[in-house]
């Protein structure tokens, strides 16, 4: 789509009239169309005997498997599984570097996601993203906690920094991956119910996850997602 665009552009310049009218009528339609094309949905990737496939696995390609309340079991090389995701992390610059250009290997789509994944996962707390950043970057958490305090005016103990880039923050992106998972099954292989919070007016999918259950109600969760539940408890 892309090189049919830069194509027509090229004739633009050296069209007039109709004709040229014609040219920027198609080139919106193929950049509207571009731009669904981009932000098509697409699962997060699992991939399975890293060190020797050359193609990745998709999700929707595996076995489903939910457990009792629900939630996907993951399975192999998952962005479910937090401890993937700490281990990308902690292993992010070696991986990137293997990976650098090698198109179609696990390895390149494994980081493609998982780059993809943190950046929605993290896009709320740019505390977080700065610590991922500084990270990567080989900084140490005493680095990290004068530029929070610099930056931010929050004093973060390294303790607390090093509990929030082992702990916390894998789990925030696992929980995204989660999220995209969830509502591409229940969109693609099986119909799944979405409802509107009353408080906050969001559609989200009708799980346990998002809403808490109430046996009294007709679909079996509150009215009032668990988001907006916690804010009001907090």
């Amino acid at each position: 789509m892309r090189a049919t665009i830069e194509t027509w552009e090229a004739r633009l310049k050296v069209t007039e009239g109709k004709d040229a009218f014609t040219i920027k009528k198609a080139l919106i339609e193929m950049r509207k169309d571009q731009y669904i094309i981009k932000n098509a949905y697409r699962v997060p990737i699992t991939t399975s005997k890293i060190s020797r496939s050359e193609h990745y696995i998709p999700l929707d390609d595996l076995t489903d498997s939910f457990d009792a309340d629900g939630y996907p079991v993951p399975q192999g090389i998952s962005l479910m599984d937090p401890e993937v995701c700490s281990a990308i992390l902690c292993n992010y610059s070696r991986l990137k570097e293997g990976s650098w250009g090698v198109f179609g290997a696990d390895t390149w789509y494994l980081l493609y996601d998982f780059e993809r994944t943190c950046d929605k996962a993290l896009a709320p707390y740019p505390i977080y993203m700065s610590i991922v950043e500084m990270k990567i970057d080989g900084c140490q958490n005493i680095d990290i906690q004068e530029y929070i305090q610099l930056n931010y005016g929050i004093k973060h103990s390294v303790e607390y920094i090093s509990s929030l880039w082992r702990n916390k923050i894998p789990k925030l992106v696992a929980a995204t991956a989660e999220d995209e998972y969830l509502n591409w099954y229940y969109l693609n292989k099986e119909y799944g119910r979405y409802k509107k919070c009353s408080k906050c007016g969001q559609i989200k999918l009708a799980h346990n996850k998002y809403f808490s259950k109430n046996k009294t109600s007709r679909d079996g969760f509150y009215s009032i997602c668990k988001e907006c539940r916690n804010k009001k408890k907090k």
